[in-house]
């Protein structure tokens, strides 16, 4: 793996987030404006049932995909034809259990309207989803950039017709998601059938392999997804809405800083499907480690200091509590930013077994401990306990790389001359971009 070929991958998925992250960074501060703690709270409690949901009945196919496609354990046009196959199966069932968990966990406010739309907005999602498994495992990542920040883009122009012009609150927020990834999943869908030879056919062989490591895959998404998520389902069930609101915006606004990491993860997951000597892979994962920690450790000191400025110069000054989330959250925002890089390097290698080992545990202590605070603290208590187990994750994970991959701690946490070099050429690759 040559690095000016890693540099050009990470940069391109990079620039394709920052595109994504302005994008949702107008979204935050049109809906946060737009409808209130309150109303931001409702569309936080409804969209996050799909999201958890789906992350388990997708089957973890799309990374189960990226596996197969770089390992080539069959040929193309058939893997691609089980994976459409698997997810007209998944979406059906998904929508199905979606519409049940919202019927029994309904926030307080939602319609029958809002349900359908966050129900629909499954399907296209999940288009979505698979066809970047897709892109991804064949180191795609110009289209793979496209579905990450296009989509959020169309959401925001609905945003601006929907919510704002048209005044349809939380309705027209979820409307708008739907159509935006309802617009960039038909474009998908296009190129595969005109690029692949698609036969949408009963393929036992493909879809049990695709499945049984996929399964595995789903199950270390959803404790993750869970991790990143139960807060505001506690949250709305010990708190109020205003509340949710508060902690989401907080939540929206901190986790930005992850999209250099994300970027990294993405490529580290596609390369470790593909590489064959992963000595160099796992050299490179821990330089990149050292690098993305000191590059969001910094970025959150600036945070932890203009937030006061920023956040009621964008979103009002109804969303003043939110400031003091975002700089309670930091701390564990910038371990989580370890977890994001070397997640990467287990699913990519076929190992996601691992993930669900350490964060079963982590995610125990993610509930006790909003259960204890969240009473007590509000918003505040859920974002204590995201910093603890966060931490907690990132420890695991950089002890659980070390041991697995046969790398000394030391190698993996202590800075070295030659990673300021990389952040030079990373950034002026960046900047040509």
């Amino acid at each position: 793996m040559a690095q000016r070929s890693l540099l050009k991958d990470i940069s391109s998925v990079f620039a394709s987030n920052i595109l994504s992250i302005g994008s949702a960074l107008l979204i935050d501060i049109v809906l946060s404006r737009q409808l209130g703690p309150d109303g931001r709270g409702l569309y936080a409690s409804i969209i996050v049932v799909p999201l958890i949901v789906t992350s388990f009945v997708m089957l973890g196919i799309r990374r189960s995909a990226v596996y197969h496609i770089g390992k080539k354990t069959f040929d193309i046009n058939r893997l691609v034809s089980a994976v459409l196959g698997l997810l007209i199966i998944t979406s059906v069932f998904a929508i199905i259990v979606s519409g049940i968990s919202l019927y029994i966990m309904a926030p307080e406010g939602i319609t029958i309207p809002m349900a359908l739309l966050a129900m629909l907005s499954i399907p296209v999602k999940l288009i979505l989803v698979y066809s970047g498994g897709i892109y991804i495992g064949n180191e795609d990542f110009k289209r793979s950039n496209l579905q990450v920040w296009l989509p959020v883009f169309y959401d925001l122009v609905g945003i601006i017709l929907f919510v704002v012009l048209l005044k349809w609150s939380v309705t027209g927020a979820l409307l708008a998601l739907f159509l935006a990834n309802l617009v960039v999943s038909a474009k998908s869908l296009e190129y595969l059938f005109s690029t692949y030879r698609i036969k949408l056919v009963w393929d036992k062989e493909v879809w049990v392999s695709l499945t049984k490591m996929g399964f595995v895959y789903a199950l270390a998404v959803v404790i993750m997804q869970l991790n990143y998520k139960v807060d505001i389902l506690l949250l709305q069930k010990l708190s109020t809405l205003k509340q949710v609101g508060y902690y989401s915006l907080g939540v929206a606004i901190s986790d930005k800083l992850w999209q250099l990491p994300s970027a990294i993860g993405l490529v580290v997951m596609s390369r470790s499907a593909n590489v064959t000597d992963t000595a160099i892979l796992n050299r490179d994962v821990a330089k990149l480690v050292r690098i993305s920690f000191l590059i969001v450790l910094l970025a959150s000191v600036i945070l932890y200091v203009v937030i006061p400025y920023l956040l009621p110069l964008f979103f009002g000054q109804k969303f003043m509590p939110s400031i003091d989330v975002v700089r309670l959250m930091l701390p564990g925002i910038v371990m989580f930013v370890i977890v994001r890089i070397l997640s990467g390097r287990f699913a990519g290698s076929g190992e996601p077994k691992l993930l669900i080992a350490l964060f079963i545990p982590v995610l125990l202590v993610n509930i006790v401990l909003n259960l204890l605070w969240i009473p007590i603290y509000g918003g505040l208590g859920a974002a204590m306990a995201t910093n603890v187990s966060y931490s907690l994750g990132a420890v695991g994970m950089l002890v659980l790389f070390s041991i697995k991959m046969k790398i000394p701690f030391s190698e993996v946490v202590v800075f070295r001359s030659s990673d300021f070099a990389f952040i030079r050429k990373l950034g002026n690759r960046f900047n040509r971009k």
